[in-house]
């Protein structure tokens, strides 16, 4: 009789919530982008940019995207911040972005509102929605006639600037990945 060598590992994970286990996101041209221990939506969202924040040192991830080059963002008056840009393989849409050089290399990574989601070759509900500081309000420079909002107004320009370059890229990006999507998709169905 043959020998029968093994090396399975059994393993019980009974313990577990069925909330936990890992989730996928994709990028809007279907590319596999992030890989999380949990639910993107569950966790914390930033102030400045709506971003989903990841706390490095707790969150178990991988991304997968390219970093770029480095951009300098104003985020007040005599604040700055500068971003190292990481975006998606295939088609270049910004997906995330952290302050330090390194890929999770700093306390936190930044996941860009709308740019990932769940279904494959579908926007996310996020998509669509404004920026913080980029509504009609923000951009008609109406603050109700009080002088102190319209100060903030003058102060925050700069900011509601970049935030609308940003929401613009993120769609033209977008309307590329769709177009990308869709001659694939009529290019495998041909075949």
């Amino acid at each position: 009789m043959p020998k029968i060598i093994s090396n399975s590992i059994i393993s019980s994970s009974d313990h577990r919530d069925e909330q936990q286990g890992l989730h996928s996101y994709y990028c809007l041209c279907s590319e596999f982008i992030l890989v999380i221990d949990m639910e993107l939506g569950q966790l914390p969202r930033r102030e400045t940019d709506n971003s989903i924040i990841l706390t490095n040192a707790t969150r178990m991830y991988k991304l997968h995207a390219i970093q770029t080059e480095a951009k300098i963002v104003k985020r007040g008056e005599n604040l700055f911040e500068k971003q190292y840009r990481l975006h998606c393989p295939r088609c270049s849409l910004l997906i995330a972005y952290e302050t330090t050089k390194h890929v999770k290399g700093g306390p936190y990574t930044y996941i860009v509102q709308g740019a990932l989601n769940e279904i494959q070759g579908v926007p996310h509900e996020d998509w669509e929605q404004e920026l913080p500081g980029t509504g009609p309000a923000a951009r008609s420079g109406q603050a109700g006639g009080e002088a102190e909002k319209e100060e903030e107004e003058e102060e925050d320009s700069a900011m509601q600037v970049e935030l609308q370059i940003r929401a613009d890229e993120n769609q033209s990006a977008a309307a590329q990945a769709r177009a990308f999507l869709a001659a694939s998709l009529a290019s495998s169905s041909s075949s």
